[in-house]
């Protein structure tokens, strides 16, 4: 019976060990997986991390460079003002030069009148130009009425019949202010770049 109890007890150490070798090796097989699952999460999580803060960079560069646009565009617009604002006084200094601005009323005045069709009524000026233009319609339209209009500033208006051709400094200016602007901010860009 002693043999019987030693084998019995042989064979169920060898079954045990059994058992536990396998235990063991599964428990290996699990750890292993779970370390793999880590290294892969931790991974992920680092290229989140990573696509994240790429992003906020190229979020922050983007914002940047709005922004200095902004600053530019807005510098450009400030140039742009200045220039038309040179321009204005410009014009207000050559109404108080008596013979260009004669020179520049007369030739107002022919386009005007170039432009208008039928016999001309009347040749419009501001107040402040009724003694130059007495003397360049006396001229040029010698059988049209002078009239006095304050709307009317730095040019003519010509009136024949129902219609009416102005021809002014500011009109013109107008008319050419976006033309002028885009060339005074190609300008501007040239000289930045």
């Amino acid at each position: 019976m002693a043999d019987l109890a030693a084998l019995l007890d042989k064979e169920a150490s060898a079954e045990i060990e059994a058992i536990l070798a396998e235990a063991r090796e599964r428990a290996s097989a699990i750890v292993a997986e779970a370390e793999s699952e880590a290294e892969a999460l931790v991974a992920a999580r680092e290229r989140q991390a990573q696509a994240q803060r790429e992003a906020a960079r190229v979020r922050a560069r983007s914002a940047a460079q709005l922004e200095a646009a902004s600053q530019r565009l807005n510098a450009q617009q400030e140039a742009i003002e200045s220039v038309f604002r040179e321009v204005e006084g410009e014009l207000d200094a050559l109404q108080n030069d008596e013979d260009r601005y004669r020179t520049v009323l007369e030739a107002l005045l022919k386009e005007a009148l170039d432009g208008a069709t039928g016999t001309v009524d009347a040749v419009i000026v501001h107040p402040d130009d009724e003694a130059v233009a007495k003397s360049v319609a006396a001229d040029v339209a010698p059988n049209a009425e002078l009239r006095t209009d304050a709307s009317v500033r730095l040019g003519v208006k010509v009136v024949t019949g129902r219609t009416a051709v102005a021809n002014t400094l500011p009109g013109r200016l107008e008319a050419l202010r976006d033309d002028l602007a885009s060339e005074v901010a190609s300008a501007l860009t040239n000289e930045e770049g």
